[in-house]
């Protein structure tokens, strides 16, 4: 199962609604504070209202998911911050031919008596050509819902939810089931890297198996290399061809720690006493290269070139791109144009059909928001639009040196 499209509506800055298409490669840019950031982790906000952690079951969108804080309130999730706001949320991902597509729209209820409440008080399924959609009848707690399934007669039941899966009744969540499982599957494979990064201190203590999370910080890093030979193998020839420095795991005692090799000095370096694009740029490189054994579900990756000389953008996109998985879709937001340019030179070379990329440029418009504006790019590695006036500053400095060196008179 793979994610195709979300849907999102009064959510943040993206007061309209807004359809994001993904391939398996799709890119985010755009001017700051536009909405980038907030658009990626939408995706992680949909998994954790699929599969919500036992302590937030009874909020259709946990605000903190996957170690992703969303916000403080459900009025951090809502375009103008309203008390009584709500958002509507859709995602649909593909399987196996067949699509699925889940929405909801959630409202914050706040009563003179009663603590606030989140309510669905709209939601569809649409699964393997059939729709469940139902709506609840009215804000009071206990408020039943219109049920229908298929077009057939509206029932009214009272339905518990657990996230954005109805448990009861249960002919509903048998009706639901089979596709709740395949969601909550995807669901547990959303990857989320935050930026900044930040790895455990060290040293740590290892553990026998691979953690089956790096963390949206990715400080288990350290734990993935410590229990995996091949990968830290993988790891440290990245690191060599690079920058030319050597990356290992040394143990000391009962605890270990990530070192920088250094032939010229008599003892080794802490990785995070090194250069700190070193350690920061870590997460990334061990999510791409687990990317192909990490099963369904999703990778999204904020800033991958974040610390790191503009010279090294372009191998952290060329890693990114040799080990793209058509079956594990990745989202990058970013402000390298190497990042961009790179994508497009595997596009002309043939090394990667240019339906497998999408790009986005993310802006605000008065009275509108956050929109989106879609960039196609041709077989020839050509974009069909682009912004004005964009990733031109290097030649604009270069035309304002040569102005400011012409001879005085």
């Amino acid at each position: 199962m793979k994610l195709r499209k979300l849907s999102l509506e009064r959510y943040k800055g993206y007061a309209e609604l807004t359809e994001l298409e993904l391939a398996p490669l799709t890119i985010l840019v755009g001017a700051n504070n536009a909405g980038k950031t907030a658009l990626a982790k939408a995706i992680q906000l949909f998994a954790g209202g699929v599969a919500p952690s036992e302590n937030d079951t009874l909020e259709p969108f946990p605000l903190k998911s996957g170690g992703i804080q969303h916000g403080e309130t459900f009025e951090d999730l809502v375009t103008g911050r309203t008390v009584h706001g709500r958002l509507y949320l859709s995602a649909t991902l593909a399987d196996n031919g067949t699509e699925l597509s889940l929405s909801a729209t959630v409202t914050n209820v706040v009563a003179p008596s009663h603590p606030s409440e989140r309510q669905i008080s709209k939601w569809s399924l649409i699964s393997d050509g059939q729709k469940v959609a139902v709506e609840r009848q009215g804000f009071d707690r206990g408020a039943l819902y219109n049920v229908c399934v298929s077009g057939r007669a509206q029932e009214s039941r009272q339905i518990g939810w657990r996230g954005l899966i109805p448990e009861q009744p249960n002919n509903l969540a048998d009706w639901v089931g089979a596709s709740a499982k395949g969601l909550k599957a995807w669901a547990s494979g959303v990857r989320h890297l935050q930026c900044p990064r930040r790895l455990i201190p060290s040293p740590f203590t290892p553990i026998e198996h691979s953690p089956t999370e790096l963390g949206p910080n990715g400080q288990n890093t350290p734990l993935a290399l410590a229990a995996d030979d091949e990968l830290r193998e993988s790891v440290r020839e990245w690191y060599r061809i690079t920058f030319g420095v050597s990356l290992d795991v040394v143990a000391q005692g009962s605890y270990s720690e990530l070192v920088v090799p250094a032939p010229a000095r008599s003892t080794d370096v802490r990785l995070l006493q090194s250069g700190r694009g070193l350690s920061h740029v870590l997460p990334v490189v061990v999510m791409a290269l687990t990317a192909r054994k990490a099963g369904q579900g999703i990778d999204v990756i904020e800033h991958p070139e974040a610390e790191l000389h503009p010279a090294a953008h372009a191998d952290v996109a060329q890693l990114l791109l040799e080990n793209l998985s058509p079956m594990r879709p990745m989202v990058i937001e970013t402000h390298s144009e190497m990042m961009l340019l790179r994508t497009r030179r595997w596009i002309a070379e043939g090394r990667l059909p240019a339906e497998n990329v999408l790009i986005y440029w993310i802006d605000t418009e008065p009275g509108h928001g956050s929109i989106l504006r879609k960039i196609k790019i041709n077989e020839n590695g050509e974009m069909d639009s682009w912004p004005e006036g964009v990733f031109i500053e290097d030649y604009d400095e270069i035309l304002a040196i040569r102005r400011a060196s012409r001879p005085k008179e």
